[in-house]
């Protein structure tokens, strides 16, 4: 069952949403959907304790406070689907905010709740709900890994380490060995991260020039990247150009007409198998993709990048740029190996080799 929460203080509009709510279990022949409504500002701010698998809000309520101030208190503590349902669509909502705004007259409760109850079935809020997979994986690790050691971190924080951060990082480490092993594989969206959590230029940021619109991927080490003094440590940054995928396309399909040939090529390619200079970034709703040509590699130093360049547009996961790296920095290393006769090596070898073993 998915439990809603509505925020309103029209009567009007609560009937309709409890008769809308009611209407859509009858068509399903169960109890799918349920609402809870919260008249007023205090209500709602005393609902949100509990779990619901999206609110509806009104932004204009009676008295003093209005849906902006729930809003503001839900992206601050909770994690939740939302929409907002009103009259006077007045919100304080920033551009791009993944919060829906509806009209009153212009949509119905039905559509709002089957919007929120597609969001609620992807399994985000299950992850990273209040009481979702992560808190309870985070009790586990707190419980049984990481507060045991406590004398130990207390004895860190004492020689002067940061802890916090460190804690940090541990505490992920232990939420990956907890993942079950068998997962599906990626879906081509999990390589990026946009917009990058943080601002500064990381190993992995992709970045667009600003005359031409080429894209290009940072591949400095995050050594010579790290801040100090509100400079980075290094004096050139490493860019590696992104070719686009219908131009590499173009080049690998020439002269082939075969659609299962074809198909073939490309996924040669996507395997990264097609050369050892191309890296394939895949194309989806974050990103245009392409492939990272080793090939064309430049650096700049930070202020020629800040200002020949936009600023990270999004990043590439950690996990997928140390795959990067080991082949951009294979391909640097590559070395031709002097050749010998290993055919005789070999039946000399054998020659020496007791036939028992």
């Amino acid at each position: 069952m998915f439990k809603f929460l509505l925020i309103e203080d029209a009567e009007e509009d609560i009937e309709s949403c409890k008769d809308t709510v009611k209407r859509m279990n009858l068509e399903a022949g169960e109890e799918i959907f349920q609402i809870s409504v919260a008249e007023s500002y205090d209500e709602g701010i005393e609902g949100l304790k509990n779990d619901y698998d999206g609110i509806i809000i009104d932004i204009k309520l009676d008295g003093e406070h209005s849906g902006n101030e729930i809003i503001r208190t839900i992206i601050k503590k909770y994690r939740v689907p939302v929409a907002v349902m009103t009259g006077t669509p007045d919100t304080e909502l920033e551009e791009g905010s993944p919060i829906c705004i509806y009209k009153k007259g212009e949509t119905s409760y039905e559509n709002i709740i089957n919007s929120l109850y597609r969001s609620s079935s992807t399994g985000l809020f299950n992850v990273l709900g209040g009481t979702g997979i992560i808190e309870k994986v985070m009790n586990q690790i707190f419980w049984k890994n990481l507060y045991p050691q406590i004398g130990l971190w207390e004895d860190r924080k004492g020689h002067g380490v940061d802890t916090e951060k460190v804690l940090l990082r541990y505490a992920i480490s232990h939420i990956q060995e907890l993942i079950d092993s068998e997962i599906p594989a990626y879906v081509t969206e999990e390589m990026y991260i946009k917009p990058p959590i943080a601002p500064n230029i990381k190993t992995g940021s992709i970045v667009q020039a600003e005359d031409d619109g080429l894209y290009c991927i940072v591949l400095s080490p995050p050594c010579d990247l790290a801040m100090h003094n509100e400079k980075m440590k290094t004096e050139r940054v490493l860019l590696c150009e992104i070719d686009t995928q219908d131009d590499v396309h173009s080049k690998l399909l020439n002269g082939i007409t075969n659609s299962n040939k074809r198909a073939k090529k490309i996924a040669t390619a996507l395997n990264n198998n097609y050369t050892d200079f191309y890296h394939w970034l895949p194309q989806n709703s974050l990103f245009n993709g392409g492939y990272i040509n080793f090939r064309k590699v430049i650096t700049y130093s930070p202020e020629d990048i800040s200002k020949q360049f936009s600023p990270p547009l999004l990043k590439v996961q950690e996990s997928f740029v140390k795959s990067i790296l080991g082949r951009f920095s294979a391909y640097y290393a590559r070395q031709g190996q002097p050749d010998f006769d290993f055919n005789t090596e070999a039946t000399t070898i054998v020659e020496k080799i007791p036939m028992t073993v």
